[in-house]
C-alpha cells in the first residue's frame, strides 16, 4: 500500500536529482543497510509540498534519517526550538549545536501507541538533519548523526 504523501526513490542520486542538491548520507549506520527513501512531497490536505519545505527521510530498519533544507533561520528553530521528547539535552555535531532525546518509557503492550523515540537534531546552515529511533539508544545514534557526510 502507497502513501500519496511520499514519493519512493531508488537511491541516493534519484534523491539528489530530485531535491535539486546533494542530500547529505550517514557513514556510520550501527551495521543496518539503507532499506527505503522517501520523500515528502503532499501535505495532509494534499497539496503539493513546496521543494524548500520537502524532507528526505531513509530508513535503516531500526533508525530513520531525515533531512530537508529549509534555510537557516527555520533550519536552526526545529533543531533548537521545536520539541521532539522530554528533557532536551545540548550535544554537537560536527561543530554544531544539537539536541538529543532520550527514548521514552515502555508502554503496557496493550497500549496502542509506539514509546516516543530516541532523537537527535541539528542544523547546519540551511540545511535541517533528524535521526530517530525506538530500539536504539540517544549515544549510538549520535555515532549515527557525526558520521554524516
Amino acid at each position: 500500500m502507497s502513501n500519496p504523501h511520499f514519493e519512493t526513490l531508488d537511491g541516493w542520486e534519484a534523491a539528489a536529482q530530485r531535491i535539486g542538491y546533494r542530500p547529505r548520507v550517514p557513514e556510520r549506520t550501527a551495521g543496518h543497510a539503507l532499506e527505503s527513501l522517501s520523500l515528502f512531497v503532499m501535505d495532509h490536505k494534499m497539496r503539493e509540498v513546496p521543494p524548500e519545505r520537502r524532507a528526505l527521510e531513509a530508513w535503516y530498519g531500526v533508525f530513520s534519517f531525515s533531512q530537508s533544507r529549509p534555510g537557516a533561520a527555520e533550519a536552526r528553530r526545529a533543531a533548537l526550538e521545536t520539541s521532539y521528547g522530554s528533557d532536551p539535552r545540548p550535544a554537537e555535531v560536527q561543530g554544531s549545536e544539537a539536541r538529543t532525546y532520550e527514548r521514552g518509557p515502555e508502554l503496557p503492550p496493550d497500549d496502542p501507541d509506539s514509546p516516543m523515540p530516541a532523537v537527535v537534531v541539528w542544523a547546519r546552515d540551511e540545511d535541517f538533519f533528524l535521526v530517530a529511533s525506538e530500539t536504539l539508544a540517544v549515544e549510538e545514534l549520535l555515532v549515527i548523526a557525526r558520521s554524516v557526510r
